[in-house]
């Protein structure tokens, strides 16, 4: 039997064996815990999960883990989400990763840096898990509309 492993950071102490079931992976970063678990009650039979509290681990993660998409709160401590999107960008293996940025207060601008570093979606906090979910299953499977 295929297996995949759920990962807390780079704590690989902490994998927790899931069934493969060609899921695709998310990261999600945010410096609260109340938010990962939300993400995580919400995403976690959809997707295998990779879970960051700050920036650098955040980034660590998608150079080394390469997921299919990433989900970062603009707020995190070591590295804001601007900038760990922006390294993504810059990194030629994980150039192409769609990055969804959450924010709590956003102004205009920082709306428009988001974009600016590369994400393709910003979704304001608080939200609902569940259509994140939703806005996560269109970027990674865009419409054949033309």
């Amino acid at each position: 039997m295929l297996a995949r492993h759920e990962r807390s950071g780079t704590d690989r102490s902490s994998l927790r064996l899931i069934p493969d079931k060609g899921m695709a992976t998310v990261l999600i970063a945010d410096a609260d815990e109340g938010v990962l678990s939300a993400l995580g009650l919400a995403l976690g039979d959809e997707f295998e999960l990779l879970r960051a509290s700050d920036g650098e681990q955040a980034l660590r993660l998608a150079l080394i883990e390469r997921p299919d998409l990433v989900v970062l709160d603009v707020h995190m401590p070591k590295l804001d989400g601007y900038r760990v999107t922006t390294q993504i960008r810059r990194n030629s293996a994980t150039a192409n990763t769609p990055v969804i940025l959450l924010d709590s207060d956003p102004e205009r601008i920082d709306v428009l840096r988001g974009f600016a570093a590369g994400a393709v979606d910003y979704v304001t906090k608080p939200f609902d898990p569940f259509r994140l979910l939703e806005r996560i299953q269109e970027t990674l499977e865009p419409s054949d509309a033309v």
